[in-house]
Protein backbone atom coordinates (compact mmCIF):
# COMPACT_ATOMS: atom_id res chain seq x y z
CA UNK A 1 0.00 0.00 0.00
CA UNK A 2 1.45 3.35 -1.25
CA UNK A 3 -0.05 6.72 0.16
CA UNK A 4 1.22 9.82 -0.32
CA UNK A 5 0.54 12.91 2.40
CA UNK A 6 0.72 16.21 0.56
CA UNK A 7 -0.34 20.02 0.91
CA UNK A 8 -0.65 22.99 -1.56
CA UNK A 9 1.48 26.10 -0.59
CA UNK A 10 1.69 28.68 -3.05
CA UNK A 11 3.71 32.08 -2.87
CA UNK A 12 6.55 32.42 -0.98
CA UNK A 13 5.13 34.52 2.10
CA UNK A 14 3.02 31.64 2.85
CA UNK A 15 5.63 28.99 2.34
CA UNK A 16 7.70 30.41 5.12
CA UNK A 17 4.94 30.72 7.44
CA UNK A 18 4.39 26.74 6.40
CA UNK A 19 7.61 26.01 6.63
CA UNK A 20 7.85 27.23 10.25
CA UNK A 21 4.34 26.48 11.89
CA UNK A 22 3.36 22.98 10.04
CA UNK A 23 5.65 21.70 7.93
CA UNK A 24 7.45 19.90 10.53
CA UNK A 25 4.46 18.44 12.21
CA UNK A 26 3.16 16.52 8.79
CA UNK A 27 6.16 15.53 7.36
CA UNK A 28 7.01 13.60 10.66
CA UNK A 29 3.54 12.03 10.64
CA UNK A 30 3.87 10.84 7.33
CA UNK A 31 7.81 9.59 7.94
CA UNK A 32 6.10 7.76 11.02
CA UNK A 33 3.58 5.94 9.07
CA UNK A 34 6.04 5.40 5.99
CA UNK A 35 4.02 7.72 3.68
CA UNK A 36 5.67 9.58 1.23
CA UNK A 37 5.65 13.44 1.76
CA UNK A 38 4.89 16.38 -1.02
CA UNK A 39 4.66 20.29 -0.86
CA UNK A 40 3.12 21.44 -3.94
CA UNK A 41 4.44 24.64 -4.39
CA UNK A 42 3.34 25.66 -7.58
CA UNK A 43 -0.43 25.75 -9.34
CA UNK A 44 -1.01 22.35 -11.12
CA UNK A 45 -3.28 24.22 -13.12
CA UNK A 46 -2.32 28.48 -14.38
CA UNK A 47 -5.16 28.77 -16.27
CA UNK A 48 -6.93 30.95 -13.81
CA UNK A 49 -3.60 31.76 -11.29
CA UNK A 50 -4.10 35.49 -11.51
CA UNK A 51 -7.85 34.76 -10.10
CA UNK A 52 -7.49 33.83 -5.97
CA UNK A 53 -9.75 31.34 -6.14
CA UNK A 54 -7.22 29.49 -8.21
CA UNK A 55 -5.24 28.51 -5.11
CA UNK A 56 -7.78 26.97 -3.07
CA UNK A 57 -9.19 24.54 -5.85
CA UNK A 58 -5.49 23.34 -6.37
CA UNK A 59 -6.47 20.54 -4.29
CA UNK A 60 -8.78 18.94 -6.43
CA UNK A 61 -6.08 18.04 -8.84
CA UNK A 62 -3.58 16.45 -6.82
CA UNK A 63 -4.98 13.11 -8.08
CA UNK A 64 -4.86 13.27 -11.84
CA UNK A 65 -1.02 14.74 -12.14
CA UNK A 66 1.53 11.99 -13.82
CA UNK A 67 3.25 11.81 -9.99
CA UNK A 68 -0.31 10.60 -8.07
CA UNK A 69 -0.76 7.55 -10.21
CA UNK A 70 1.96 5.47 -8.28
CA UNK A 71 -0.34 6.12 -5.05
CA UNK A 72 -3.40 3.99 -3.48
CA UNK A 73 -4.21 6.67 -1.14
CA UNK A 74 -3.37 10.49 -1.44
CA UNK A 75 -3.74 12.46 2.07
CA UNK A 76 -4.55 15.88 1.37
CA UNK A 77 -4.10 18.64 4.48
CA UNK A 78 -4.14 22.19 4.50
CA UNK A 79 -0.96 24.13 5.09
CA UNK A 80 -2.88 25.21 8.32
CA UNK A 81 -3.06 22.08 9.70
CA UNK A 82 -0.92 20.94 12.82
CA UNK A 83 -0.47 17.20 13.00
CA UNK A 84 -0.09 15.05 16.90
CA UNK A 85 2.79 12.81 15.67
CA UNK A 86 1.14 10.29 17.93
CA UNK A 87 -2.12 9.95 15.85
CA UNK A 88 -2.58 6.76 14.05
CA UNK A 89 -2.27 6.11 10.34
CA UNK A 90 -5.26 7.62 8.41
CA UNK A 91 -5.55 5.53 5.28
CA UNK A 92 -6.66 2.24 6.77
CA UNK A 93 -8.62 4.39 10.05
CA UNK A 94 -11.65 2.73 8.16
CA UNK A 95 -12.60 1.12 5.46
CA UNK A 96 -13.38 3.88 2.80
CA UNK A 97 -14.73 1.39 0.25
CA UNK A 98 -14.85 4.14 -3.16
CA UNK A 99 -15.04 6.58 -1.24
CA UNK A 100 -13.88 10.17 -0.59
CA UNK A 101 -12.88 10.52 3.40
CA UNK A 102 -13.89 14.11 4.86
CA UNK A 103 -15.01 15.23 7.78
CA UNK A 104 -18.66 16.91 8.54
CA UNK A 105 -17.93 20.01 10.88
CA UNK A 106 -21.33 20.77 11.62
CA UNK A 107 -21.03 18.52 13.77
CA UNK A 108 -18.40 20.00 16.05
CA UNK A 109 -18.04 20.49 18.71
CA UNK A 110 -21.69 19.12 18.76
CA UNK A 111 -24.58 19.14 16.32
CA UNK A 112 -26.55 21.15 19.13
CA UNK A 113 -23.66 23.35 19.88
CA UNK A 114 -22.37 24.04 16.29
CA UNK A 115 -26.04 25.67 15.70
CA UNK A 116 -25.73 27.45 18.71
CA UNK A 117 -22.09 29.24 17.44
CA UNK A 118 -23.98 29.90 14.54
CA UNK A 119 -26.74 31.88 16.15
CA UNK A 120 -24.43 33.80 18.03
CA UNK A 121 -21.95 34.64 15.44
CA UNK A 122 -24.88 35.84 13.05
CA UNK A 123 -24.66 32.99 10.56
CA UNK A 124 -26.56 30.45 8.73
CA UNK A 125 -28.17 28.37 11.30
CA UNK A 126 -28.42 25.09 9.05
CA UNK A 127 -26.46 22.80 6.60
CA UNK A 128 -29.03 23.59 3.96
CA UNK A 129 -28.66 27.19 4.11
CA UNK A 130 -24.69 26.97 4.21
CA UNK A 131 -25.21 25.54 0.55
CA UNK A 132 -27.81 27.94 -0.28
CA UNK A 133 -25.00 30.70 -0.09
CA UNK A 134 -23.25 29.01 -2.99
CA UNK A 135 -27.19 28.91 -4.62
CA UNK A 136 -26.48 24.79 -4.26
CA UNK A 137 -29.53 23.34 -3.31
CA UNK A 138 -29.41 20.80 -1.20
CA UNK A 139 -31.72 18.81 1.63
CA UNK A 140 -28.91 18.27 4.55
CA UNK A 141 -27.85 17.88 8.20
CA UNK A 142 -23.80 17.69 7.25
CA UNK A 143 -21.52 20.98 6.16
CA UNK A 144 -18.15 19.28 5.24
CA UNK A 145 -14.90 20.53 5.17
CA UNK A 146 -12.07 20.01 2.48
CA UNK A 147 -9.02 20.78 5.23
CA UNK A 148 -8.38 17.38 5.29
CA UNK A 149 -9.56 14.30 2.44
CA UNK A 150 -8.70 10.96 1.58
CA UNK A 151 -7.93 10.30 -1.79
CA UNK A 152 -7.71 7.07 -4.13
CA UNK A 153 -5.87 8.34 -6.92
CA UNK A 154 -7.07 5.73 -9.58
CA UNK A 155 -10.70 5.98 -8.75
CA UNK A 156 -11.14 9.66 -7.67
CA UNK A 157 -8.73 11.51 -9.88
CA UNK A 158 -11.42 12.37 -12.94
CA UNK A 159 -13.96 12.91 -10.34
CA UNK A 160 -12.01 15.52 -8.83
CA UNK A 161 -11.21 17.59 -12.32
CA UNK A 162 -14.83 17.31 -13.33
CA UNK A 163 -15.56 19.58 -9.92
CA UNK A 164 -12.30 21.73 -10.53
CA UNK A 165 -13.33 22.10 -14.28
CA UNK A 166 -17.42 23.02 -13.65
CA UNK A 167 -16.76 24.85 -10.15
CA UNK A 168 -13.64 27.07 -10.36
CA UNK A 169 -14.83 29.44 -12.96
CA UNK A 170 -18.20 29.72 -11.13
CA UNK A 171 -16.11 30.60 -8.19
CA UNK A 172 -14.66 33.75 -9.80
CA UNK A 173 -16.43 37.36 -8.45
CA UNK A 174 -18.70 34.90 -6.45
CA UNK A 175 -19.67 36.71 -3.12
CA UNK A 176 -18.77 34.05 -0.88
CA UNK A 177 -15.28 33.54 -1.90
CA UNK A 178 -13.23 30.89 -0.30
CA UNK A 179 -15.91 29.71 0.96
CA UNK A 180 -17.18 28.28 -2.61
CA UNK A 181 -14.57 25.59 -2.81
CA UNK A 182 -15.40 24.16 0.06
CA UNK A 183 -19.00 24.07 -0.50
CA UNK A 184 -19.22 23.24 -4.33
CA UNK A 185 -16.72 19.80 -2.88
CA UNK A 186 -19.51 19.36 0.06
CA UNK A 187 -22.27 19.56 -2.39
CA UNK A 188 -21.14 17.37 -5.30
CA UNK A 189 -19.95 14.55 -2.65
CA UNK A 190 -23.68 15.01 -0.93
CA UNK A 191 -25.33 14.72 -3.97
CA UNK A 192 -23.47 11.90 -5.59
CA UNK A 193 -22.80 9.88 -2.29
CA UNK A 194 -19.27 9.75 -2.50
CA UNK A 195 -18.31 10.52 0.95
CA UNK A 196 -17.33 8.18 3.79
CA UNK A 197 -16.81 10.83 7.17
CA UNK A 198 -13.89 11.25 8.97
CA UNK A 199 -13.60 11.08 12.65
CA UNK A 200 -13.60 14.79 13.80
CA UNK A 201 -10.18 13.80 15.30
CA UNK A 202 -8.75 14.35 12.03
CA UNK A 203 -10.14 17.55 11.06
CA UNK A 204 -10.63 19.25 14.78
CA UNK A 205 -11.63 23.25 14.25
CA UNK A 206 -9.65 24.75 16.47
CA UNK A 207 -11.75 27.75 15.94
CA UNK A 208 -15.32 26.48 16.90
CA UNK A 209 -14.04 25.22 20.14
CA UNK A 210 -12.60 28.66 20.82
CA UNK A 211 -16.14 30.45 20.01
CA UNK A 212 -18.02 27.36 21.94
CA UNK A 213 -15.51 27.59 24.88
CA UNK A 214 -17.94 25.57 27.33
CA UNK A 215 -15.53 23.02 28.54
CA UNK A 216 -12.95 25.90 29.05
CA UNK A 217 -10.35 23.73 27.04
CA UNK A 218 -7.07 24.89 26.44
CA UNK A 219 -5.07 24.95 23.49
CA UNK A 220 -2.75 22.18 24.79
CA UNK A 221 -5.18 19.93 25.71
CA UNK A 222 -7.25 20.26 22.40
CA UNK A 223 -3.99 19.27 20.90
CA UNK A 224 -3.48 16.27 22.57
CA UNK A 225 -6.79 15.15 22.34
CA UNK A 226 -6.82 14.60 18.65
CA UNK A 227 -5.08 13.53 15.61
CA UNK A 228 -4.55 16.46 13.48
CA UNK A 229 -6.09 20.50 14.36
CA UNK A 230 -7.29 22.55 11.97
CA UNK A 231 -6.08 26.54 12.42
CA UNK A 232 -8.17 27.80 9.93
CA UNK A 233 -8.89 31.45 9.33
CA UNK A 234 -5.75 31.93 10.74
CA UNK A 235 -7.29 31.49 14.48
CA UNK A 236 -4.04 31.57 17.13
CA UNK A 237 -1.42 30.91 14.93
CA UNK A 238 0.42 33.04 17.21
CA UNK A 239 -0.14 30.09 19.30
CA UNK A 240 1.08 27.47 17.32
CA UNK A 241 4.87 27.72 18.20
CA UNK A 242 4.23 27.28 21.76
CA UNK A 243 2.48 24.03 21.08
CA UNK A 244 5.48 22.71 19.42
CA UNK A 245 7.22 23.49 22.31
CA UNK A 246 5.20 22.20 24.97
CA UNK A 247 4.00 19.06 23.30
CA UNK A 248 7.72 18.43 22.01
CA UNK A 249 6.71 18.39 18.49
CA UNK A 250 9.76 18.69 17.43
CA UNK A 251 11.90 16.20 19.55
CA UNK A 252 9.55 12.69 19.09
Amino acid sequence: MKVLLVTVVIGEKYLQEYKRLFKQSQKMYAKKHGYDFKVVKNFLDDTYKDNNMSFYFQKFLVCSQTWSTEYDYIIYVDADVLININSPPIHNYVDYENFIGIANEYSQPTNERRISIQRKMGWETSATDYYNLCDFNLQTDMVFNSGVLVFQPKIHGEYLQNIYNKHLPKSIHHSRGPHYEQTSLGYELQKDNKYKILDNKFNAIWGLVKLDNIENKSLKYYFKQNYFVHFAGHCDFDKVEKIHKKCNILNN
